[in-house]
């Protein structure tokens, strides 16, 4: 899965306030590792990929109409929705990313950023996704992003 920028400076002392919870609803020692405890029992995220269910779901939302209206002009389909001619792009149900003169810029904006975390789902996932119904949706999405939100061995 694709990372959308983020700060991690700014992200750190966020997490910690985060992991310090978890410390202590536990009575878990301070030094002591608290992953497995905060997604078998708690079930969080950490705070990137949070970010990243937030920006996916809001995406998803966009669908049916459910998001802001300001959101929901942003989330476009690529060219051959409108035309005639059906394009893979179409039956994978991608989204079109817009172009931006700067990497950084281009994934901050979340005109960007979600069809850009949308699009690097798989498209099996993606498909159930929006097969589901809305109260089913935020449990699929938070099983697919459990396991790599703890696989990297980096404090986010």
């Amino acid at each position: 899965m694709i990372y959308i920028y983020i700060y991690i400076s700014r992200l750190a002392p966020l997490q910690s306030v985060l992991n310090a919870a978890a410390h202590l609803i536990a009575r878990i020692p301070r030094f002591s590792h608290i992953s497995t405890f905060m997604t078998e029992q708690l079930h969080w995220l950490r705070l990137a990929a949070r970010i990243h269910f937030t920006i996916i779901f809001l995406v998803y939302k966009a669908f049916p109409g459910l998001a802001p209206s300001y959101l929901c002009k942003l989330i476009m389909w690529p060219l051959s929705a409108i035309s005639d001619r059906p394009l893979r792009s179409l039956v994978r149900n991608d989204l079109l990313v817009p172009r931006s003169r700067t990497s950084t810029s281009q994934q901050c904006v979340f005109a960007s950023a979600g069809p850009l975390l949308w699009n690097c789902l798989p498209v099996k996932t993606r498909a159930q996704i929006l097969s589901s119904l809305l109260s089913s949706t935020p449990r699929r999405l938070k099983a697919f992003l459990f396991p790599g939100a703890y696989r990297t061995g980096g404090r986010l």
